[in-house]
């Protein structure tokens, strides 16, 4: 029978070894299988607190469940955010390759998780290949040693392999007879090269890089905070000590945004991994693990928070907790109701402005704000419709979303009227006694209004013919109308001020 020989002394991932497979025994007749970071690069404990979080009222129950006990959490989580789809969780292929091979070798592999039976048992009935399951119960949690003495009852004195992931998974590799460890952690590997000849590392995914969770941030997504610069800008009064007041609020705008960037991704896991593209984010696809996903919101968060405490005005911080409360609100429940959730999102925006003319005490013209809604609105409408369009089935809901494929002439037809509002507010702002107070030449300002249109138009035509990526934003970084767009508007305003 084909299949993987041990090695002895030496570290070896799973795609070097398979390579080196030849007919040889296995010194064992069951298998057994861990389910949470090994059958999964997921927990399925997490997936249900993320499930809960959609419910905020239900965390405190569950934090009432935990104080009773693991075992009584477990049940809290099942039955009140029921079991994880399995059918989109990410999945071990390697490990799926093992059980794969064992089955055609004539070997039954058991599920053998700390999950609840339940939650064991479903995963059985949608993984090919599991011939039965070990899994805890409200009275004991299924982990370490307990593992292990379930596992000896159930293999009844035959010899068995065992694959896992985690350090208390080393109770039972002392009885097993193969040794399988799906990971990296040097102390891990340490203890299994110390207590046994042979043993398989099987590749557990590489380990997220510095890049890794620049990308989760969306860094790149910080460029929108330069609105906080705006009002200062059109009111002639950028001078250095303001820009210096200013990029604080950018740099707490960003650490808030992309604390709630990272809290949208964990509420949206589920949505995320029936998206084409989405599911590569590194939460979706298991390269940062939840729990660690959730320590950035919490970090960000706070960091956020402490830094507008330390070093910038009260008017601000009240900007910067209704910006962090509505876009809580957003990620939980706003997205999830059709036109609001393009209100909120243009909402967003204006509150940049906002705190950047409370920062250096700027009057926020009522033509700024004007303009501000309408067209934020389109670039909000922009970013559903090409999110919809992506969906072919006409009435099918998109996942997360409170629209569906069918509603986008609709969001068509309001995102255009909404880009030609704004210019329309924009003409009247430009001819208003407010413009020239400020300006020498406001004539020269005309010049703004069609290359605003032209963009916006331009941004709608990438849309409408599907050329449009998941984030505008991106969009429009690759547009090489943005960058003639932007120079025009600051050389025409620098030119109507001499």
């Amino acid at each position: 029978m084909d299949y993987l020989p041990y090695f002895c002394g030496s570290l070896y991932d799973w795609n070097s070894l398979r390579s080196m497979m030849s007919h040889s025994g296995i010194p064992y007749s069951l298998l057994y299988v861990d389910l949470d970071g090994t059958l999964l690069r997921t927990d399925t404990l997490w997936e249900q607190v993320l499930l809960l979080i959609r419910r905020p009222w239900l965390l405190i129950g569950a934090l009432y469940a935990l104080l009773k006990g693991k075992g009584s959490f477990k049940a809290y989580c099942l039955r009140n955010a029921g079991i994880p789809d399995i059918t989109i969780l990410p999945l071990n292929e390697e490990v799926l390759s093992i059980i794969h091979q064992h089955n055609e070798a004539g070997i039954p592999v058991f599920l053998a998780t700390a999950s609840l039976r339940e939650v064991a048992y479903q995963v059985s009935q949608k993984i090919p290949g599991i011939a039965g399951i070990i899994g805890s119960s409200l009275e004991l949690n299924v982990k370490a040693e307990n593992k292990a003495q379930a596992i000896l009852e159930h293999a009844k004195g035959k010899p068995f392999g065992y694959i896992g992931n985690d350090s208390s998974d080393i109770a039972v590799w002392k009885y097993a007879k193969g040794i399988f460890y799906v990971g990296s952690s040097p102390s891990i590997t340490k203890k299994l090269l110390k207590d046994h000849d042979t043993f398989t590392i099987i590749d557990g995914g590489s380990k997220a890089s510095f890049s890794t969770y620049i990308k989760q941030i969306r860094l790149y997504q910080w460029i929108k905070n330069t609105l906080v610069f705006l009002p200062a800008f059109l009111a002639h009064t950028l001078h250095s000590e303001n820009a210096i007041l200013l990029s604080g609020t950018f740099l707490v705008f960003g650490l808030m945004a992309s604390s709630v960037y990272v809290l949208n991704d964990l509420i949206d896991l589920q949505s995320d991994r029936l998206h084409p593209n989405k599911r590569k984010r590194p939460l979706a696809s298991g390269e940062i693990p939840i729990p660690i996903g959730l320590a950035m919101y919490i970090g960000l968060l706070a960091s956020s928070l402490i830094i507008a405490c330390i070093f910038l005005q009260m008017n601000v911080m009240y900007v910067l907790l209704g910006y962090a409360l509505a876009t809580t609100f957003y990620s939980i429940f706003g997205k999830l109701i059709a036109i609001l959730d393009v209100m909120i999102l243009a909402g967003l925006y204006t509150m940049r402005l906002i705190a950047g003319a409370e920062t250096v005490h700027v009057p926020l013209s009522k033509w700024l704000l004007g303009f501000s809604v309408f067209f934020f609105v389109s670039l909000a409408f922009v970013k559903r419709y090409a999110e919809i369009l992506t969906r072919k089935e006409s009435r099918i809901r998109i996942p997360g979303r409170g629209y569906s494929a069918g509603d986008g002439m609709i969001l068509l037809i309001a995102g255009l009227l909404s880009a030609m509002l704004s210019i329309l507010v924009l003409a009247l702002y430009i001819n208003s006694d407010a413009v020239i107070r400020l300006y020498a030449h406001p004539q020269y300002l005309w010049v703004i209004c069609p290359a605003m249109l032209t963009w916006l138009l331009q941004l709608w035509f990438l849309a409408y013919r599907g050329k449009m990526h998941d984030d505008p934003i991106i969009t429009m970084a690759r547009t090489p109308m943005t960058y003639i767009v932007i120079c025009i508007i600051v050389f025409t305003v620098l030119a109507a001020t001499v």
